[in-house]
This record gives C-alpha cells, structure tokens and sequence, in this order.
C-alpha cells in the first residue's frame, strides 16, 4: 500500500506525511532532489516528458514499476482528507473552522475504502464554463481535444460516448488525477490512457504553445479519467475531499475565497 505524492522540488510537508506516503520527484532529470526522494528517472520512465505531460510521469513510473498492491496518487500540497464533505467551498468553510488540525486520509482508511470500492477519486468540482470541452478550449487549443476524440473513435470507439457525455454534458469533474485503486485497476487504466495520450502526441504540434498549454497531457488526463470512470458503470466509486496544505490556517483560506470570488481589495493588508 502506497500513496506516491508528486513533486518537482523539496517540500517541507514531507516531514509530516503519514505511513505509507511517499514523495516522489516527478521531471528528475531537470530537477534538483537534495532530500533523495524516489524518483521517476529510474527503470522504466517518461521522465523527459514531464514537461507536457506533469504528474503523469510519476503516474506511468507506478505503473511500470511499482510493486504495491494498491497504490495512489498525491500532489505535495492536495491531499485527500479523511471526509467527503464536499468540493472546494465545503472545504474552505471546514477548513476555517478546523485550520490546522486537517490532515491527510490515513492509508490504512484508503485501503479499508478499497474493499467496498473500486476507485477513490477527488470530489467533483465545477470546472466553469458551459461545459468541459469549452472550459478546456478557453485556455488551452480546441484542436487538442479533437485529437483526443479522435484517437478514442479510432482505437475506443466503445468510449465515444462516455467521452462526447464528460465533454459536453456538464463542467464538473474529478479533477487532480488523483486517486487510490487497487494495483490492477491502475494498471487497466493506465494501459488506455498512455494509449491514447502517446497516439494524440504524435498529432501534436506545440509550436507557439505558452509553458501552461505545453502541459497539454496532464490536463487531458484529468478528463480522461472522468471518461474511463462515466464508462465503466460497474466501478464502485468513493469520492473524498481534496485539502490543500496552502489553506491551513484561516487567513489562507479567507484569501482563496475572496480572491475567487474577485474581492481582493484590503484582504492583504
């Protein structure tokens, strides 16, 4: 049982992860790891990638070589609490009343959650926008997702309407790529999306991208998990709150929500 929390650098709340959390340097050919943490250069990897392709290199490093029979994934500041509460304003409010004393989900409750369900993922959160095809197209090129469609009609055409339903259907999401699975889930998971991100790359052109759009697979993927999870209906799912280590003190948070919501003016005074 492993949760592997991804990072590009040194982080102080490493020293306070439960057992069975372990940091991991994700981009570690480009990145210094002064604290030895697992790498994702090592074995079989996509290290070099981590640049468009972010948490995923860690994700596939698991995948290829990990040895845990169930595993999970992690940022250096987003953790699963030990609640589902909600998405980001439950959380917000819980955090101001309980700040500090939020903590990341015990593994052993993880591995407990894994024998009634088949994956736990973050709690759906509204992306905004109309839906989350255009949400996508906002920030990022248009043309990227219809590469993705049309790699999935062409090698999954089983998944077209599990994807044309995430898409265009609502802007909530999962989002993260964050989860705990069984090893085997994971590794069928795994399988299709490298698959179809790998295949959508050779389409890919990033000439003109900005350094935020040339993470163009990362946040595919976090789309790409709603789509594999809408079509497998026979996958039980437990849905936790995401906290970040960011918002543990009350001040934080009440900076977060005003900056969210556009008032900003005297919050930082």
């Amino acid at each position: 049982m492993t949760v592997y929390v991804i990072t590009h650098k040194p982080f102080d709340y490493a020293q306070k992860l439960p057992k069975g959390y372990v940091p991991m340097m994700v981009g570690a050919n480009f990145n210094d790891n002064p604290r030895n943490y697992l790498t994702d250069n090592t074995m079989d990897n996509i290290s070099d990638k981590n640049p468009q392709y972010c948490e995923l290199t860690g994700l596939y490093w698991i995948w290829k070589n990990s040895h845990a029979n169930k595993v999970g994934l992690a940022h250096y500041r987003r953790f699963f609490y030990s609640r589902s509460i909600g998405g980001r304003f439950a959380m917000y409010a819980y955090l101001i009343l309980m700040g500090s004393k939020v903590k990341p989900a015990p593994i052993e409750q993880l591995d407990e959650l894994t024998e009634t369900y088949d994956w736990i993922v973050a709690h759906p959160e509204d992306e905004g926008g109309k839906n989350l095809w255009l949400q996508f197209k906002k920030d990022n090129h248009e043309i990227d997702m219809q590469h993705t469609r049309d790699v999935i009609v062409e090698k999954y055409p089983d998944y077209v309407n599990a994807f044309d339903k995430v898409m265009n259907s609502s802007s909530w999401m999962s989002p993260y790529n964050m989860f705990y699975a069984k090893k085997e889930k994971m590794d069928e998971y795994c399988e299709w999306l490298f698959d179809i991100l790998f295949e959508v790359e050779k389409r890919t052109d990033m000439t003109g991208y900005t350094e935020y759009q040339k993470r163009l697979y990362g946040f595919l993927s976090e789309r790409l998990l709603n789509v594999w999870l809408e079509k497998h209906k026979e996958y039980k799912i437990k849905y936790l709150t995401v906290f970040k280590t960011d918002d543990l003190s009350r001040r934080a948070v009440i900076r977060r929500i005003t900056n969210r919501l556009g008032i900003t003016k005297g919050i930082n005074h």
